[in-house]
């Protein structure tokens, strides 16, 4: 009988019974039992080792052949032994020693046992150990100060938090950007766990211009150098308008089509698209939600590149081939095909199994013309929602009234886009902005938020400035601003309703010391 070299055989008792085998069977088989059914390690130093036994034990009345063991997850923890298969007599056991050195905070992993047991053929032993080790959190990260008058400044508190288990240390923390410094006084800190220190960072544009830069923090923290980008937008100009749309969900998945005008004029528009695509998966994540993509620019409405998903190989580069996919007879007709593409959602059809049951779908249109489908946008709208009942469609087209430019091109009104838009209670966006980061966040809280009474302002405002619209009408009581929090807050009473559109005027604060 072959047995793991370094496992001791045990006495049977305390087992924990994993096994649903029906005892009244005559027929001679093994019955695998394992004790404990979970492994947790006390709190330890980094570099020390801990060992935990876990038994095997055959209830059976046959040979029980172990004929694999396997460990999945975090390096910390190793099975004691070399061997990995051996074969218990009914009624005997082995013990297999798994040993434990912190490499994280929390380490989780997994024992898989796999042998001949006719009901329990592969079993799990989660393992879980702390380390004491510490982790260092930057917050906020990314942080932009938004925009700020030239010659004036803006101060912002980074904070810097200890996760982890262990003393942190933090040594330095430096500025790698023009207009921007950080004044670090406060360390080296020494930081027991939860506890934090703050440095402050400040900003101060010269010049009409976006900045850009990060700030590099020295820590003996599992990644020694942590970094946050940090931005800012230098201007002259006192005047701000933040654009919101109220959210119609909670939603936990959604589903998210996308169309791209394919004319030769819209080449920096698609690469714009492109540029964004990582941070509007990261948004997704946060958010936590289940969602699928699929692109299409064609007269079908099929897919160019299937369902996108999370597990998806390649994700960006398979983006950019549908972004850059076909034209056809419909080149500058996108709701025609985001009405075909709803239709070819069905089972059977080339996009079966993108809408999905209580899932929000999200259309996203990108052009620098106007609809030039043959139909209304009402006859459009009714469609898609017909095969998409949560269908909302946002339109990174040009500007209502007059069109826009912008540094490569311009773009003439997205009529038939901002109508479906609105009709929806979709987002209507500026495709001659040249920074879309905002705009794929607002695509991603479309996708998933429901109703708020929180709507965040881009950058601190003078409180006698404001001025609040909901669907163009201004309203002048019901809301706060939130100074702190820098937002504006409605009262209960007073909570715009979903698919409402919110717009915040106000100036800059004109007090250079603020």
């Amino acid at each position: 009988m072959l047995l793991l070299s370094l496992l001791v055989a045990c006495p049977v008792e305390n087992v924990i019974n994993v096994s649903n085998k029906d005892k009244g069977d005559t027929e001679l088989e093994p019955d695998i039992e394992l004790e404990p059914d979970s492994l947790t390690f006390d709190m330890a130093d980094p570099g020390s080792v801990g060992t935990k036994n876990i038994v095997i034990e055959n209830r059976g009345d046959a040979d029980l052949h172990i004929t694999n063991l396997v460990l999945q997850g975090t390096t910390a923890f190793t099975v004691g032994t070399e061997e990995t298969a051996a074969t218990i007599a009914p009624g005997s056991s082995i013990s297999v020693p798994i040993n434990f050195t912190p490499v994280n905070p929390e380490d989780f992993a997994s024992l898989v046992v796999t042998s001949d047991d006719p009901d329990s053929a592969l079993l799990e032993v989660p393992l879980m150990g702390a380390g004491k080790i510490p982790q260092l959190y930057v917050s906020p990260n990314p942080y932009t100060f938004g925009s700020v008058l030239l010659e004036c400044q803006r101060e912002q508190p980074l904070t810097l938090t200890n996760i982890g288990n262990g003393t942190l240390i933090v040594d330095q923390a430096v500025t790698v950007a023009a207009g921007f410094t950080i004044d670090s006084d406060t360390l080296p800190a020494y930081l027991g766990p939860d506890e934090s220190a703050q440095v402050m960072l400040t900003f101060r544009p010269t010049e009409v211009a976006d900045y850009g830069g990060e700030v590099w923090v020295a820590s003996n923290s599992l990644v020694p150098n942590t970094i946050a980008p940090i931005s800012g937008h230098g201007t002259t100009d006192k005047g701000v308008v933040d654009e919101f749309w109220q959210g119609d969900g909670p939603w936990d998945r959604t589903d998210i089509f996308f169309y791209v005008d394919q004319s030769g004029s819209m080449a920096d528009d698609q690469d714009n698209m492109i540029a964004n695509f990582s941070h509007f998966v990261e948004a997704l994540t946060l958010l936590d939600l289940d969602w699928q993509i699929i692109i299409s620019t064609r007269d079908t409405g099929c897919s160019n590149t299937g369902i996108l998903t999370p597990e998806t190989p390649n994700l960006e580069t398979a983006f950019l081939e549908g972004v850059h996919g076909a034209g056809g007879r419909f080149t500058e007709a996108g709701l025609v095909v985001a009405s075909e593409a709803m239709e070819r959602s069905v089972p059977g059809e080339c996009n079966d199994g993108f809408i999905r049951e209580d899932s929000k779908t999200s259309i996203v249109i990108v052009s620098d013309e106007p609809d030039q489908s043959p139909g209304s946008y009402a006859t459009y709208v009714a469609t898609i929602q017909s095969y998409a009942p949560t269908a909302a469609i946002t339109a990174i087209v040009g500007d209502i009234p007059s069109g826009c430019l912008s540094d490569v091109g311009s773009a003439d009104p997205g009529h038939g886009y901002y109508e479906a838009a609105l009709a929806t209670h979709g987002a209507f966006l500026s495709i001659c902005e040249q920074d879309w980061t905002t705009y794929f966040d607002a695509i991603a809280t479309l996708s998933a938020t429901g109703k708020t009474d929180r709507f965040a302002l881009s950058t601190p405002a003078d409180p006698d400035t404001i001025v609040v619209s909901i669907d163009n009408e201004v309203v002048t009581v019901g809301w706060t601003y939130d100074a702190d929090g820098q937002a504006i807050v409605f009262d209960a009473d007073h909570i715009p309703e979903s698919g409402a559109y919110i717009q915040v005027q106000y100036e800059l604060l004109g007090d250079c010391d603020d």
